[in-house]
């Protein structure tokens, strides 16, 4: 019995694996959120099918001969690529962050970590509402927390409400007094000033969302953000700055779809940059384009350049006047970098949307939205300067000179030049989600309606995508969501995309 006892006196310690901890370091499963949000993780699930096969075509800045993956380009269910960032989000980045804000918010020193993740919470589910509409989100990813695997489909009146909530509540949080997680971060290496002003940024963006369903609510939030403060230079982009040590998870997920590192989908023809874009880009004199944007051999010349145009099969290449795709734009060999940083929300765009904000009447505070504009439309064409290439001074006073702010044409006019600028700087900078979420909200540029074959929506352009369709089998409450936003369709429009 002594013996016994002197051998189970330390049973607990002995049999404790130091190579397994029971719990994760906090600084590492921020940097992992971080990464997830991104899609470093899962670029399949994140960046290639939901933003680049679907977004991307549907808003006609890329297109694709590949009827059978690359179903926004044909308004079809092809491969299930609809279903992509819902099916990676849950299990993976939207259970990591509630993980780390509950584990967060167990200690207060770990102030700054806590509205970090609150505010990379509301960057992932911002763009899973606007892809699919009402989406689970307040029970979301705490099957591991309360057992609860069938969380209930909130309404996107409700989650906007509470994102804009959680933005101005972790901005006021941010204290340089409490713990920064520098190296953890990959955003703003734990700069909480700089947080801060991303938080009533994304919450600016989030204001004007509301614009045609909820100007009231539009106006409210939007002079917050603004008196908030919004990110003041092209250095304060939000974005994850990579490193690229070779591995994928180092690698900005959308260059690791064209590289050929990665997925190789340039050297495969799989991804063009649409007519619409090129032709645009060439109408405008926009010196992005020869940055950006080259054929198969890498010949940049601005002449040369050709996008393909949307609704294009196999078949019906063979009847234009160029049949070879290889002789068709793509993403340039710069702007596919591994090491790019991943942009969320670019400063162009905020001072763009602050120019929106203020010819709307919404905030008073912000200067001119002439000044505005001009500051934002000179910073998307620097923007693209994170791919190693700057346009020429002459190049982008001469694109200034030909595309000026309208200030005495109507609002219609100003909208159009606001969006149309946002709408280039999306796709010079691989955010098409966000374009095309910009676009059903402002309507501009105008877009032309397509009819591919086989197409799902009678020829008219996407409103959302559907839901999985695993997800009738393992969520009943979907259906709550269905009855109150519409039926699970294409055309279905989320609660802020007012007709």
């Amino acid at each position: 019995m002594i013996l016994l006892g002197s051998c189970t006196k330390d049973f607990q310690k002995i049999n404790v694996d130091p190579n397994k901890p029971s719990t994760v370091p906090i600084d590492y499963l921020l940097g992992e959120s971080q990464l997830m949000v991104a899609g470093s993780n899962d670029a399949g699930g994140k960046s290639w099918r939901p933003n680049i096969a679907n977004a991307a075509c549907i808003i006609q800045q890329m297109a694709s001969t590949d009827a059978g993956f690359y179903g926004g380009n044909f308004y079809t269910s092809a491969s299930n690529t609809f279903t992509a960032y819902f099916d990676s989000a849950y299990p993976n980045d939207i259970k990591s962050l509630v993980n780390l804000i509950n584990q967060a918010q167990a200690d207060p020193k770990n102030v700054n970590v806590l509205s970090m993740a609150r505010i990379l919470k509301v960057m992932d589910f911002e763009k899973i509402t606007d892809l699919y509409g009402d989406v689970p989100y307040s029970e979301a990813g705490r099957a591991f927390l309360d057992n609860n695997f069938t969380p209930k489909y909130d309404a996107q009146k409700d989650i906007y409400a509470d994102m804009l909530k959680e933005l101005d509540q972790a901005a006021v949080a941010l204290s340089p007094t409490a713990y920064i997680p520098t190296k953890a971060d990959y955003i703003y290496s734990g700069d909480v000033a700089k947080w801060k002003r991303a938080a009533y940024t994304i919450m600016l963006r989030l204001a004007l969302r509301l614009q045609k369903i909820d100007p009231a609510s539009a106006a409210t939030w939007s002079a917050k953000a603004v008196a908030g403060g919004i990110i003041a230079s092209n250095d304060e982009t939000i974005a994850i700055r990579y490193d690229n040590t070779g591995a994928q998870l180092n690698s900005n997920p959308n260059s690791w779809i064209f590289n050929p590192s990665g997925q190789n989908v340039s050297a495969v023809n799989g991804a063009l940059w649409s007519k619409t874009l090129i032709d645009m880009m060439l109408s405008r004199k926009d010196p992005r384009l020869n940055i950006i944007s080259a054929l198969k051999g890498g010949d940049t010349t601005t002449a040369k350049q050709l996008g393909l145009p949307n609704a294009t099969d196999a078949n019906g290449l063979t009847k234009l006047p160029v049949t070879v795709l290889d002789n068709y734009s793509r993403p340039s060999t710069p702007m596919i970098a591994l090491a790019n940083s991943w942009i969320f929300m670019s400063y162009a765009e905020a001072k763009l949307l602050l120019a929106e904000a203020i010819e709307r009447g919404y905030v008073t505070t912000g200067g001119l939205a002439a000044d505005a504009f001009k500051d934002g439309q000179l910073s998307a064409l620097k923007q693209v300067s994170i791919y190693g290439l700057t346009p020429s001074a002459a190049g982008m006073a001469n694109y200034a000179a030909k595309n000026p702010y309208p200030a005495a044409g109507t609002i219609d006019d100003k909208m159009k030049a606001i969006h149309t600028e946002i709408f280039l700087l999306d796709a010079a900078t691989f955010n098409h989600i966000e374009a095309w979420a910009n676009w059903r909200r402002s309507g501009y540029p105008v877009l032309v309606n397509l009819n591919p074959v086989g197409n799902e929506t009678n020829g008219t352009i996407p409103r959302r995508l559907k839901y999985p369709t695993s997800e009738y089998g393992v969520n009943p409450n979907i259906t709550t969501a269905i009855s109150r936003q519409g039926a699970d369709l294409f055309t279905t429009r989320v609660w802020w995309d007012k007709q």
